[in-house]
């Protein structure tokens, strides 16, 4: 039901063929998707040992660095910030990057057990909230909601 309401949603305020088409070019929601499920396997590396990067925790929980935080914090604002979903979006990717750097510090902090129970549980569910909001709008932007 909800979901069907929140494309509905995007309809009823207008957003044209026009605006969807921009949407698209600006953003690739696939691409949104799989960096963020690849965050998790990225987590998983650097807690054990074989990451190849350097994760800190003040970069990792800015929302506005990677590809989606820059397209929600600068065109996705100005072209959908009024939108239920879009407003979703911007709260569950916030917290995306505060859980993938709470794991981060446990690690850092010597606590490898709590930041594999900070990966495998609260981190795994913002994931999916996060993956499930994303989503959400590409359908919403594409009219299959």
């Amino acid at each position: 039901m909800i979901k069907g309401l929140t494309g509905k949603f995007l309809s009823i305020f207008g957003l044209s063929d026009s605006a969807r088409t921009e949407i698209r070019r600006e953003i690739d929601f696939f691409q949104a998707v799989e960096a963020h499920v690849t965050w998790k396997r990225r987590l998983a590396n650097y807690l054990d040992g074989a990451a190849t990067e350097t994760l800190v925790p003040d970069v990792v929980c800015q929302d506005n660095q990677c590809a989606l935080g820059k397209w929600i914090h600068g065109a996705g604002r100005a072209r959908l910030g009024e939108y239920p979903a879009f407003q979703t979006l911007i709260t569950e990717h916030a917290l995306f990057h505060l859980h993938a750097a709470k794991v981060i510090e446990a690690h850092q902090a010597g606590d490898d057990a709590r930041a594999q129970q900070l990966l495998t549980n609260d981190f795994a569910r913002q994931s999916k909230k996060t993956v499930d909001c994303i989503t959400q709008l590409h359908m919403d932007v594409d009219g299959t909601a």
